[in-house]
């Protein structure tokens, strides 16, 4: 692999992380501060565990990966 795609996943990598940080800042500031974060996240039961596996099928997984490598060929083109 060479040096400059080396960079761009870097680049990538960093903006990526960049945006997650922006959406945890998003989400904590929507948060109501009078719940406490067992109030927000109660203990999962049996049928609410299952119920999030089901949500988080192999299609989701795809789309998000395909996003992705979409973000990564555009940052590309951008400096290539």
């Amino acid at each position: 692999m060479g040096q400059p795609q080396q960079d761009i996943r870097r680049a990538a990598a960093e903006a990526f992380k960049q945006s997650l940080d922006q959406l945890q800042q998003t989400l904590e500031s929507t948060q109501e501060p009078s719940k406490s974060p067992q109030a927000l996240c109660p203990e999962p039961t049996p049928e609410l565990v299952t119920d999030r596996a089901v949500q988080f099928d192999l299609s989701v997984w795809e789309e998000a990966i395909a996003d992705i490598e979409q973000f990564i060929q555009q940052r590309q083109t951008e400096q290539g």
